[in-house]
């Protein structure tokens, strides 16, 4: 029904509760990153995710993501493992830092584990459960095996600064040596700019 509160909203401005609003968002969810998984070593930013996640169902969060997407991310874990699905919340990682964060350990817990006894830890298992997402989606294994990287980006790569390639073009000019001058092939001496000897001509 429409009105103040609520967890989300649609597009009309019907408000809907949490767990309605999971129940939509839940199979998209597993599509976007079950598409994430098919490319090796491959990531999603949280922005991204839920950016996407939000835009296809039409519902959006009332409140900020750190609100709300560590909960959903866990029963997506709790559902995922249900399904026989791997832990494809791993895949989902912060955009400063390419990690999975703290907010991972409730998605550890709802996969029957323990929560990490450190950082380092935390992220050493998220690399793992990566390794089985990208293993489940067919991604086609680096060269040299698969191998856990603990810190990720998202696929967009950003461009290199212009000033650094501008001053790396300007120092190469500068260091090249200079072409040599044309000369005379009869008496050696260097031509002038019109390129017709002034002594043999």
């Amino acid at each position: 029904m429409a009105g103040i509160g609520g967890f989300a909203r649609d597009e009309s401005g019907f408000t809907h509760g949490r767990a309605a609003t999971e129940e939509v968002w839940l199979p998209l969810a597993r599509e976007a990153l079950s598409r994430v998984a098919g490319a090796p070593h491959a990531v999603v930013t949280q922005a991204d995710f839920a950016e996407e996640i939000q835009a296809r169902s039409g519902i959006r969060a009332n409140g900020a993501l750190s609100k709300w997407l560590g909960h959903f991310l866990e029963r997506m874990a709790r559902e995922g493992r249900a399904n026989g699905d791997p832990p494809l919340p791993a895949l989902v990682v912060a955009d400063d830092n390419g990690k999975v964060g703290p907010a991972y350990d409730a998605v550890l817990l709802a996969l029957g584990l323990a929560p990490a006894d450190t950082g380092r830890e935390r992220e050493r298992l998220a690399a793992e459960h990566r390794i089985e997402c990208y293993r489940w989606a067919g991604a086609p294994t680096p060269a040299g095996g698969w191998a856990p990287r603990q810190s990720l980006r998202s696929g967009r790569e950003r461009s290199p600064r212009r000033t650094s390639n501008t001053r790396s073009v300007a120092a190469a000019r500068a260091s090249a040596p200079p072409e040599p001058a044309a000369t005379c092939p009869t008496c050696f001496m260097q031509l002038p700019a019109t390129g017709v000897c002034d002594y043999c001509a």
